[in-house]
C-alpha cells in the first residue's frame, strides 16, 4: 500500500492535473449539464432535484469504477492491477496543482506588492481558487485567503482521497473526490443553491468528517514546535466554525503556522462575518510558502504512518504465525 501511495504522489508531482484531459474536467462539464437540465423553477422541488443530480453524477461513476477494478483484479497481472490503482488515486489528488495555484498568488506580490499590475495579477490568480470577492483584496487579505485554501485543500485534495483509498480502494477515492467537487460547485448558501446544493454540502460534511480530523492530527504532529498551540487552536477556534470540517483543518493550519486565519470575508458583494481561527499574528505573504511546506509535511507524514502501520502489521503477523507453529508443535509432541 505504501509503495502504491508513493507512486500516486510521484505521478502528481510529475504531471499535476492534466489541463485538457483530466477526468474532473469532463466531470465538471457533465455536472453543468445535469444542473442545466434538471434545475427546477419551482423552489419546492429544488432539494429533491439536488439529491437526484448528486446521485446521477456520483453513483454511476463509482459503480463503473468498482466494476473496472474488479475486472482488473480478475484478469490482469498483479503489478498492472496496482499500477492502475495508483493512476486512479493520482487523478483524485491535487497536491502539485494546489502548490502552483498558491505560488501564482504569492510570486507577483513578493516581487512588487505595490505594483498595481502585479496586484491585479495576484487577484486574478486568487479568484481561480476561492469563491470570495478578490477585486479589492489587499496583499494581507490575499495571503489569508490563499493559506486558508492551501490548508483546507490539504484535506480535500490530498489526505481525504488517500484515506478513502486506503479504506475502500479506488472507488472510495473516486466517491470522495466527486462528492467534494459537487460541494465546491453546488454547496453554497445562495439563492440558487440554498436548497439545490444542500444535499451535496451535507454529504461532503459527512464523508469528510473523519479524514478532516486525521488531517488536523497530522498537522499537529508535523509541527512539534507549535504542538500545544495547534491543539488549542483546533479545540477553541476550529470547533465553533460554521463548517465542521474546514474549521478544524484551517484552525490546525493556523496553529501550526502560528498565525491567525478566518475573519470577515466578502462574498458576492456581501460581507460575511466569520470567526477568527488561531491566535497568532495576521497572515503575511511569506506565510504562503510556509503553508505549502506544511501541506507537504502533512502528506509525507501520512505516508510514513501508513508505512509504519504496514511494517508493524507484517511483523505482528509473522510473530503470531511463529507462535502458532511453536504451540502446534509443542501440542503434538506432548500428545504423541
Amino acid at each position: 500500500m505504501t509503495l502504491l501511495l508513493l507512486v500516486a504522489l510521484i505521478l502528481d508531482e510529475a504531471f499535476a492535473e492534466l489541463q485538457r484531459f483530466h477526468p474532473l474536467s469532463a466531470f465538471g462539464r457533465y455536472v453543468n449539464y445535469l444542473e442545466t437540465t434538471f434545475y427546477p423553477s419551482n423552489n419546492r422541488y429544488q432539494f429533491l432535484a439536488g439529491i437526484m443530480c448528486w446521485c446521477l453524477a456520483v453513483i454511476p461513476l463509482v459503480l463503473l469504477a468498482s466494476v473496472f477494478i474488479w475486472i482488473c483484479a480478475s484478469y490482469l497481472p498483479v503489478y498492472l492491477y496496482w499500477l492502475i490503482n495508483s493512476i486512479i488515486l493520482y487523478f483524485t489528488i491535487g497536491q502539485k496543482s494546489l502548490r502552483e495555484h498558491a505560488r501564482a498568488v504569492n510570486e507577483p506580490l513578493l516581487s512588487a506588492s505595490d505594483d498595481m499590475q502585479k496586484l491585479k495579477q495576484a487577484r486574478i490568480a486568487l479568484s481561480m481558487i476561492v469563491s470570495r470577492d478578490t477585486q479589492d483584496a489587499t496583499p494581507n487579505q490575499m495571503a489569508t485567503a490563499t493559506i486558508e485554501t492551501v490548508t483546507e485543500n490539504t484535506h480535500d485534495a490530498i489526505i481525504a482521497p488517500i484515506v478513502f483509498f486506503i479504506l475502500f480502494g479506488a472507488p472510495g477515492a473516486i466517491l470522495f473526490r466527486l462528492s467534494n467537487t459537487l460541494d465546491a460547485m453546488w454547496g453554497y448558501r445562495t439563492e440558487r443553491y440554498e436548497q439545490f446544493g444542500k444535499w451535496s454540502a451535507r454529504t461532503d460534511d459527512v464523508l469528510g468528517y473523519i479524514p478532516a480530523r486525521i488531517t488536523a492530527f497530522l498537522m499537529v504532529l508535523s509541527s512539534p514546535s507549535n504542538f500545544i498551540n495547534t491543539i488549542k487552536s483546533i479545540w477553541v477556534t476550529g470547533r465553533p466554525w460554521y463548517s465542521p470540517n474546514a474549521g478544524i483543518v484551517m484552525a490546525a493550519g493556523a496553529g501550526a503556522l502560528g498565525i491567525k486565519l478566518g475573519g470577515t470575508a466578502v462574498y458576492q458583494g456581501v460581507s460575511k462575518p466569520r470567526l477568527d481561527l488561531g491566535f497568532g499574528k495576521a497572515a503575511e505573504l511569506l506565510d504562503i510558502k510556509r503553508s505549502i511546506n506544511l501541506m507537504y509535511r502533512t502528506s509525507v507524514l501520512l505516508i510514513v504512518c501508513i508505512g509504519l502501520l504496514e511494517f508493524l502489521w507484517v511483523g505482528l503477523e509473522s510473530l503470531t504465525s511463529g507462535l502458532s507453529n511453536i504451540a502446534f508443535d509443542y501440542f503434538w509432541m506432548h500428545k504423541l
